[in-house]
């Protein structure tokens, strides 16, 4: 077996292991924290159905186009419930149909069901990159937060949206590629980039796990 199907089944263990403690301590959850609890049941899920549709069907690209939809509607939940600003929420709840059309358009028309619907993919991705950028300069702005002497790092939220933010960018530039990549045979160079992409994905996924985890500590650290 390839080494990089290790490297995925290993990813796919510790996000499947990630749900025992978060299910454990569920009754702990406010709303934007059971919104991240979907998350994580998402990317586990997400990762199972991949590889069962490319062993029974080799092909999984149509999986990946459709979960990236629902984790983009999961997570416009959780901005929309932990950005403050009204304006802000609305235009995340505005972005909800448009990201929705880009899918329809670039899966259907583009890119076709048999492809990686790369042009959505990389959309949604980099407004989720902004989504999270604006929550960071939130926190850091809370005069509510300072006056009380609060560290943005002892809050749970800061931690979910580290990890999905560092996910996000570290897959960029796979997904804006992707369809690249899948074109014709690559030439050695391409699979070294493409290699490199992965790799980082992988990375990224793996940090995403970690930092949740740290996130879930200061859950169960702020209700004790």
């Amino acid at each position: 077996m390839p080494l990089h199907h290790y490297i995925f089944y290993f990813m796919m263990g510790i996000e499947v292991l990630l749900l025992i403690p978060f299910t454990l301590n569920y009754k702990l959850f406010n709303k934007e924290q059971r919104i991240i609890y979907l998350y994580a049941i998402h990317s586990a899920v997400l990762s199972i159905g991949a590889e069962v549709l490319a062993r029974v069907f080799r092909h999984n690209l149509a999986w990946h186009a459709v979960m990236f939809l629902v984790a983009f509607y999961l997570l416009s939940w959780f901005f929309i419930t932990v950005i403050k600003k009204p304006l802000t929420r609305k235009i995340i709840a505005w972005m909800v149909p448009v990201v929705t059309l880009a899918f329809i358009i670039d899966f259907f028309w583009i890119s076709g069901p048999r492809g990686f619907s790369s042009i959505f993919v990389s959309f949604r991705t980099f407004v989720l990159i902004v989504y999270g950028i604006l929550f960071f300069v939130q926190l850091v702005r809370d005069n509510s937060l300072i006056e009380r002497s609060i560290y943005i790092t002892s809050i749970p939220e800061f931690w979910f949206n580290s990890g999905v933010f560092v996910y996000q960018c570290c897959n960029f530039i796979l997904y804006l590629s992707f369809n690249f990549l899948l074109r014709d045979e690559p030439g050695p160079e391409i699979i070294n980039l493409f290699r490199i992409t992965q790799g980082l994905g992988w990375i990224a996924g793996i940090i995403q796990v970690i930092v949740f985890y740290i996130g879930l500590q200061k859950i169960k650290r702020a209700r004790s």
